[in-house]
């Protein structure tokens, strides 16, 4: 029998911090007149007093400026605005519209002139008005408190670079909206937040090298504490980056949502799902080696259920931690129920190569529930090897049983296909000089990538490289087949087998390239 772990995973108890008290409204030394008025950077240094300085693409904050409502600002494509001074105290306030859309040759900045972390305060978004807007296409944000933070309000963001902001990047309090393709990278402390029944689209982004102080246990990504958050985080990219008290993703009470094609890679854990209700669907996410916290009790799991949740838990690689994936205090996780009808929860995950001191630990059932975890690949073909790799009742009499009949007897890859349907990834995205594409295989073998432009013209295939079977990438350095850098667009990358079928519909993605 092998011995019993028994843990408080006090850790989850310390990220209550991670959401924060919401930000008083802050008094500002200039507000627009709310009589509809629609100006730029250059009206604004006519008609704020000095608020805003400056001129031909190159500006100054030296006053916090608000937006009012019905009033729009525009700034255009290539601008800088620098915030004066470092005391965090200055911002810009949106109440009624911003436009901020830049292109991916000429970007809108928005810094500090200081460049310290947390020298302004940053961008603000408070819904007045039904038809308040904030766009932000192709900016730069950095060294704010908050970059962008939005309280009640859907706002669109997309193609953004987010770094050395102070203690948080994007936060959202009762909010929407869409946070698309952008980079979020170097930051002090949080990520992105969202709390009060906040549901956005959190889709394609690239986090990396966050929570750099490295003394709070702050996730990637936050869901929770208080109302019922629903977001759905699609095919982004979380690396860790030796930041050991930096989590993935966490979900907090009755929130819940969609967790889906994501690559969440060397953080402190995975995915956390904690208190009652704590049930989104997880599906379709790599979940690779987040063991990089020393303490082996209260971190380095996959996926963790702590509390009285039950999320779905379908077609997951979960591979390299301590615990594929935990259960404790009322959690039930449906990892896999192939009786009652539906196939949203099949199964489908493949959990191997998680343990502790030579144990195998693929799931643990710290529980005295029963579990169902049917239908997946634990790493052997026979019911002794799944036994081995799973820790419930026959461990312990005190604990539930799992049930994991009709385990695979290989990965769950389509025999058909050697390129698995989960979704090809790529990191980051955008990317300047070298871009990774991950997938999985089936057999091992020769891969290619194909990159084509936008008008579907091959731009570069590299050369057939010979790959083992599992979680692999190849990468591209931005150049094409005469070795010269490709200029500013997006671009499709298209996974191969030489010598098999077509690869099927998912095995692309969509890039940027950026200066």
């Amino acid at each position: 029998m092998r011995p019993i772990r028994t843990s408080t995973w006090c850790v989850v108890s310390r990220i209550l911090c991670a959401t924060g008290a919401l930000p008083g409204l802050a008094l500002a030394d200039y507000t627009t007149p709310g009589t509809g008025v629609s100006w730029s950077l250059d009206d604004l240094v006519v008609h704020s007093g000095g608020a805003v300085t400056g001129g031909a693409g190159s500006y100054s904050l030296n006053q916090s400026v608000v937006v009012a409502r019905n009033d729009r600002l525009t700034i255009a494509p290539g601008s800088t605005l620098a915030a004066l001074g470092s005391s965090g105290t200055i911002g810009v306030e949106i109440r009624g519209k911003l436009t901020a859309i830049g292109t991916a040759s000429a970007p809108i900045v928005f810094v500090a002139e200081s460049a310290i972390p947390g020298a302004w305060r940053g961008l603000e978004f408070r819904d007045t008005n039904a038809s308040s807007e904030f766009n932000l296409h192709h900016c730069e944000v950095a060294h704010a408190v908050t970059a962008v933070d939005v309280v009640g309000a859907p706002v669109a963001i997309e193609y953004s670079w987010f770094h050395d902001n102070l203690d948080k990047v994007i936060d959202f309090s009762d909010a929407d909206g869409v946070v698309r393709h952008c980079r979020l990278e170097d930051n002090r402390r949080r990520t992105i937040t969202m709390t009060l029944s906040s549901s956005p689209l959190i889709e394609y982004c690239h986090l990396e090298n966050n929570n750099i102080e490295n003394s709070s246990p702050y996730p990637y990504i936050n869901i929770g504490l208080q109302g019922i958050n629903s977001p759905t985080v699609r095919g982004c990219t979380i690396l860790g980056s030796g930041h050991q008290m930096s989590g993935g993703i966490s979900i907090w009470a009755a929130s819940n949502g969609v967790i889906e094609d994501n690559r969440i890679e060397g953080c402190g854990y995975g995915i956390l799902c904690y208190q009652t209700g704590a049930s989104p669907t997880i599906r379709k996410n790599w979940i690779l080696d987040n063991n990089i916290n020393p303490d082996t009790v209260n971190w380095g799991f996959g996926i963790a259920c702590n509390g009285a949740n039950a999320p779905i838990v379908a077609g997951n690689v979960i591979q390299g931690h301590g615990y594929g994936v935990a259960i404790i205090n009322g959690g039930a996780p449906n990892l896999g129920n192939l009786g009652n009808g539906s196939t949203e929860d099949d199964g489908g995950n493949s959990i191997t190569g998680n343990g502790l001191s030579g144990e195998i630990y693929a799931l643990y059932n710290n529980t005295p529930l029963p579990q169902m975890a049917q239908g997946n690949w634990w790493g052997g073909g026979t019911a002794e090897e799944v036994e081995e790799a799973i820790f419930h009742q026959p461990d312990n009499p005190a604990l539930g049983p799992v049930d994991y009949t009709s385990w695979k007897v290989t990965s769950d890859a389509p025999p058909a296909n050697p390129v698995e349907s989960m979704r090809v990834v790529a990191w980051p995205n955008p990317f300047r000089d070298e871009l990774s594409v991950g997938f999985a295989l089936a057999t091992p073998g020769e891969a290619v990538l194909r990159v084509f432009d936008i008008a579907g013209r091959l731009v570069r295939e590299t050369p057939r490289t010979s790959l083992p079977a599992g979680y692999e990438s190849l990468s591209w350095d931005g150049r094409d087949g005469q070795g010269r850098r490709v200029p500013t667009g997006v671009y499709s990358v298209l996974v191969l087998r030489p010598g098999h079928h077509p690869a099927p519909e998912g095995a692309s993605v969509r890039v940027l390239r950026v200066r």
